[in-house]
């Protein structure tokens, strides 16, 4: 604008400059050779080309003073103001994801605390999380699988040692993924879910010649037969302890344990507490698994040592390991690393296991189908569709 303004000023002094000019020289042509000039002295304007030049000079000044009003006024409408500078982008790894110094893992209460060596195993255990992650992991006490469940989907805790069952009734949030799960000293990649009673009992005797896998059916009759009053679960989202021994034993013979039981059944919350119970004799019947008596066999030999298995399942996927979906991406890397790659022996070997490997959501779909019959169940659907979906998904 400022650079058209002063070209407009430039071209207007040049035309006058050229007016001036051509007056001057028209003047001249105007007067005769050897006559006098004769100055006459009058109050009207002389009419020729000295008043066109004025006219048309003062025309080019007006022009100019609009032009450059216009400009000047363009101007302070829109100044021109110099570009900001712009920030190049900044990597996500140094600056938007969140700073994370503590992980809190959630442990399943069936995974043993309670004697010294215990505890110290899963002490060393942590710390080589910690090493691996280099952040601390501290361990959140739970009682409960209801409580490991709350723990994840409310971001008390960031990890999750889960069972089958409770995993996909915490994964219906959508805040979680299983990214592994246990592989056993045998590596095998699941366990069985157990009725165990204590060899006292008379019907063992009687189901010695079965086949665990088909003895569900004398267990039902020695319920009702009065030879099995009383009978312990685990806990109501637990896998072997509650679901699946529920759907096939129970509800594949079309009936529910309320119907059979003289005493309503109890929940005693851990693996090892109802495996106590059938060895001391305070419940006639009860559910277990394989891992459990496993660990139960180091930890409480002469317990172990009273305990029979009535009745066994079809294998179940082990247990999934499992994290929040909102964790940075390099923390979940090396959370993975740090399973998939997991050599230390001594501390897997009092766990049972030979290591952990790399699983999906999808290596539980089996748990979920349990559990949509477990809802057809509450729903009041029919007992001959039940029995029937039941029997093909119990099978082994």
């Amino acid at each position: 604008m400022l650079l058209i303004l002063l070209f407009i000023i430039c071209c207007v002094l040049v035309l006058v400059k050229y007016l001036q000019k051509v007056e001057h020289k028209t003047s001249q042509e105007d007067i005769p050779p050897d006559e006098t000039v004769v100055p006459v002295t009058t109050n009207l304007q002389p009419i020729g080309k000295f008043p066109r030049r004025k006219i048309i000079v003062s025309t080019s000044l007006v022009i100019t003073g609009f032009a450059s009003a216009f400009i000047v006024q363009k101007i302070l409408d829109n100044p021109v103001i110099p570009p900001l500078p712009v920030a190049s982008p900044t990597p996500l790894s140094t600056s938007i994801l969140p700073v994370i110094k503590v992980i809190k893992f959630a442990i399943l209460p069936t995974l043993d605390f309670k004697t010294l060596a215990e505890q110290e195993n899963w002490n060393n255990f942590i710390k080589d999380m910690e090493k691996k992650l280099g952040i601390s992991v501290n361990i959140l006490p739970v009682q409960s699988y209801k409580e490991v469940i709350e723990a994840i989907n409310n971001n008390d805790a960031q990890i999750a040692w889960f069972g089958g069952q409770s995993y996909i009734e915490a994964a219906k949030k959508n805040q979680i993924e299983a990214f592994a799960q246990t592989v056993n000293n045998d590596g095998s990649r699941g366990y069985y879910s157990y009725l165990i009673t204590n060899k006292n009992q008379s019907i063992v005797s009687q189901l010695k010649s079965l086949d665990k896998n088909q003895s569900d059916k004398y267990i039902i009759d020695g319920i009702k037969n009065g030879l099995l009053l009383t009978f312990a679960f685990n806990d109501k989202n637990s896998t072997s302890g509650f679901l699946i021994p529920n759907l096939c034993v129970f509800a594949k013979n079309g009936i529910e344990p309320e119907t059979v039981l003289t005493n309503p059944p109890s929940f005693l919350r851990s693996h090892e507490a109802t495996a106590l119970a059938v060895a001391d004799e305070r419940v006639d019947i009860a559910t277990n698994n394989s891992e459990a008596l496993a660990r139960l066999q180091k930890s409480h030999p002469q317990a172990y040592e009273k305990i029979e298995v009535l009745w066994e399942s079809r294998i179940i996927p082990s247990d999934p390991i499992a994290y929040r979906k909102d964790l940075p991406e390099n923390i979940k890397k090396n959370i993975q690393d740090f399973f998939y790659n997991y050599q230390n022996q001594t501390v897997l070997n009092i766990m049972g296991w030979s290591g952990f490997e790399q699983a999906s959501s999808s290596n539980w779909d089996i748990i979920r189908d349990f559990d949509n019959i477990t809802n057809k169940i509450k729903s009041g659907a029919s007992n001959s569709q039940l029995q029937a979906e039941a029997q093909s998904i119990c099978s082994p």
